[in-house]
């Protein structure tokens, strides 16, 4: 008898939009996802399509934590202060225009302008320019030892055709089928319920593995859950790994894991206002997470435990997290959070912190559960409060707030002068609790211009030591693996990294 394990009613392929089962060779890639992809404006929803086998970037993030060339043919460093980017010949956009240095250029003059992350991690001064047909050659005044990185990087330079997305005008539907990226794959319709593109037979790496793909927005896990288990969709993106039981026991329905990501779920803390303000209680609340139980019996070892800001693939990694509530407790009672009853009070008042989260994460449920546990240990209530956009919640600052769980990289593909210039440094754009150290931003000032591996490693300790014990802010409190919940038929799916989802040889399991 098959077990019916997700609650909400049956979800059909006509509701969402999605093809019925096919013939593996026959069938587009069926794809749910939480996050909904509202228009084809390349500068604020591009970078979901290099996810779907759409764009392509010149760089390409590898599961082992390397570069390599992806849209280049090379990257080459003349030097400290010089690059040289060689692109790949026979390369064009969907609608035939030819991907050379002056389409590329075009792309990044335009960002370089127009986009605050991007100027957050390219210095002003630093100098592109075309130097052959298919050569950009990149001048600094200072070293910019995290170019690959950034190359490589969803939000900096996605590559797309500029005048045809410059002629639209803002008219973003008539971006549909008219072909603005070179990936394996091409939008042919964007609507309220799903992406849906087709096969790019002129494909410069070669024949795509499947006719095309669909990504259905579904905000619901369960509904994406149990529309992998009837066969209407094949990987669903987001999935509770919580519920990792649930879905072993489940029919058609398989919790496939990737490598260990660079990123997981993030607290940042209140520092502007509130009982966070604080450096004490900052100090306990990290103190009082069981790392390693979040990662082995809330998440039932599908995700890896937290030890510090960054997972230890990477060499600069400093392993400096402690859960110790016995300490918790002593700081808060040295900051004169006396425990009455089961309640730490201060002046007449209850210590208690408001934690927030957002729906689209449904593991952020039983991560801040756990952490309301943690907290309770030692004395301090908490209270959940679930918004739908947070970031755009905490940036309005229409919250109260003092701890904001966030699921983001604080090395997304390996660089980390991009977060910390938007998240920690003074004046960052998601720097919601105007967090401000000024040895923080001298040594990223510094490291922005250190070329030098060894040094590099040791700015990057000395912040890493600094955002645990002299000044807490941001801290992991467990890491991502890839994840994604798969068919049958897609059984051996291996999510990608860095958000790539499928590429241009992705395809079930009936095809390798």
């Amino acid at each position: 008898m098959t077990k019916r394990l997700f609650a909400p009613a049956l979800l059909s392929a006509a509701l969402v939009g999605l093809p019925l089962v096919a013939d593996a060779q026959d069938q587009l890639i069926r794809i749910l996802t939480s996050f909904k992809i509202d228009s084809m404006d390349p500068d604020s929803e591009g970078f979901w399509m290099q996810e779907f086998g759409v764009a392509e970037l010149l760089m390409e993030f590898q599961p082992d934590g390397s570069i390599a060339p992806w849209l280049a043919k090379s990257l080459t460093q003349v030097d400290d202060l010089t690059w040289v980017i060689a692109l790949n010949e026979g390369v064009t956009f969907h609608n035939g225009r030819a991907l050379d240095a002056a389409a590329v250029m075009e792309v990044i003059d335009y960002r370089r302008a127009n986009s605050s992350g991007v100027q957050g991690v390219v210095p002003e001064a630093t100098v592109f320019e075309a130097t052959g047909p298919l050569e950009i050659t990149v001048r600094s005044a200072a070293p910019l030892p995290e170019l690959p990185n950034i190359l490589a990087h969803e939000s900096y330079f996605l590559i797309y055709d500029l005048p045809t997305v410059t002629a639209a005008g803002g008219d973003w539907e008539t971006l549909e089928g008219a072909g603005i990226y070179t990936g394996p794959y091409e939008v042919e319709d964007l609507n309220d319920e799903q992406l849906v593109a087709t096969r790019n037979d002129d494909y410069w790496r070669g024949a795509p593995a499947m006719p095309g793909v669909t990504v259905g927005f579904v905000g619901d896990i369960n509904a994406r859950a149990l529309a992998i288990q009837n066969d209407e969709a094949d990987i669903a993106l987001y999935p509770q790994v919580s519920a990792k039981p649930v879905y072993d026991a489940t029919p058609n329905v398989n919790l496939a894991l990737g490598p260990i990501s660079a990123g997981g779920f993030v607290g940042y803390m209140n520092t502007a206002e509130g009982p966070l303000t604080d450096v004490a209680v900052r100090q306990a609340v990290m103190k009082a997470q069981n790392y390693a139980e979040i990662a082995g019996a809330v998440f039932r070892g599908a995700t890896a435990e937290a030890v510090g800001l960054y997972t230890e693939t990477f060499p600069w990694a400093v392993a400096n997290y402690e859960f110790d509530a016995a300490e918790a407790a002593s700081l808060l009672d040295a900051a004169g959070w006396t425990l009455e009853g089961d309640t730490r009070m201060k002046d007449g008042e209850p210590l208690s912190l408001t934690l927030v989260i957002y729906p689209q994460q449904p593991d952020l449920v039983p991560l801040s559960n756990a952490m309301q546990a943690y907290l309770r240990d030692i004395g301090v209530a908490s209270d959940i409060v679930s918004v739908d956009s947070v970031n755009d919640a905490l940036k309005a600052g229409s919250l109260d707030w003092d701890i904001a769980l966030l699921s983001n990289g604080t090395a997304t593909v390996g660089a980390v002068q991009g977060f910390l210039a938007r998240y920690v440094l003074t004046g960052g754009d998601r720097n919601y609790a105007s967090y401000s150290n000024a040895e923080i931003d001298a040594l990223a000032e510094e490291l922005n211009a250190t070329a030098d591996t060894g040094r590099r490693y040791e700015i990057l300790a000395e912040i890493q030591r600094i955002l645990v014990e002299d000044d807490p802010y941001v801290f992991n409190l467990t890491m991502h693996r890839e994840r994604a919940l798969a068919s049958d038929a897609w059984s051996t799916y291996v999510p990608g990294v860095a958000w790539r989802h499928i590429g241009w040889q992705t395809r079930p399991d009936a095809l390798k």
